[in-house]
């Protein structure tokens, strides 16, 4: 198990760095999106393919055979098989134990992985309930009072009432290209992968490389239908405030901003 969890994090390091490499300046974004998708499940499977082709191509003359065990025959004989049986059954019984020893550490962490991402639900559902819910465009508008944060989930845009209505606007244009594009689904398929392999860190970054990837998106979409100029203004603002929860597409996220904009030239 743990020789298949190694040959997991080769994989998806290596994906990665192809990722930086080749694909991560570029402005595809439907063909980088599918990628950060796709690698992660395929760093599952190439290691089980990989053992089956091994298993399938060695050589029957490279295939160690355990030792026949006769029980019978002369005493020191049955001694010996006696004491082999007692070798295998300790050493047997010893492996048993250490899987389940990790098998109960990974169910641990599974656990409070989960209850992290449930109490990250909970965040969105107290803050849904906190505010005013309007609907626009078909999508809901929830205004959150007292802030100016501002972010998305799913089919849902939330708004701090402090942000000025041309900030609204502009926002709520950024946004509704990660409600149309259905970003959230993808930052909860890495939320998913999070609670399984919470060991893992490889995981975090292909979910920061995705947010940085639908951020690009989005500014794209917004961009397009605004004047750039009064857009990079409003990426530069530095008084707002971001919540700090994994899987929602947040507009004001400073450690991001010099990225988007560089892109955004980019594509100018």
């Amino acid at each position: 198990m743990i020789h298949y969890i190694l040959q997991i994090l080769v994989f998806q390091l290596l994906f990665l760095v192809l990722y930086d490499l080749f694909l991560k300046k570029e402005t595809f974004f439907r063909w980088n999106r599918l990628y950060l998708l796709v690698t992660p499940i395929l760093s599952f499977a190439l290691p089980l393919a990989k053992i089956d082709f091994i298993r399938q191509n060695i050589p029957e003359e490279y295939t160690i055979q355990l030792p026949a065990v006769i029980v019978g025959g002369s005493s020191s004989e049955s001694l010996f098989a006696s004491e082999t049986l007692n070798t295998i059954s300790i050493t047997a019984n010893h492996s048993i134990t250490s899987s389940e020893l990790i098998r109960v550490i990974w169910l641990v962490g599974m656990l409070l992985s989960f209850s992290l991402f449930c109490y990250k639900l909970y965040r969105i559902m107290k803050l849904k309930r906190s505010g005013a819910t309007f609907i626009f465009n078909d999508l809901k508008i929830v205004i959150l009072p007292k802030t100016d944060a501002a972010f998305s989930f799913f089919d849902t845009i939330f708004l701090g009432e402090d942000l000025s209505e041309v900030q609204k606007t502009n926002i709520l244009i950024h946004e509704k290209a990660h409600v149309k594009q259905r970003h959230s689904i993808d930052l909860l398929f890495f939320e998913v992968l999070r609670v399984v392999c919470w060991f893992n860190p490889l995981v975090y970054v292909f979910q920061n490389k995705m947010v940085l990837l639908q951020e690009f998106t989005a500014d794209a979409k917004a961009a397009a239908q605004n004047e750039k100029r009064a857009y990079y203004e409003g990426l530069l603002a530095q008084v707002f405030k971001t919540e700090s929860i994994s899987f929602i597409n947040t507009f004001f996220n400073h450690s991001l901003i010099k990225k988007r904009m560089v892109v955004l030239t980019i594509r100018a």
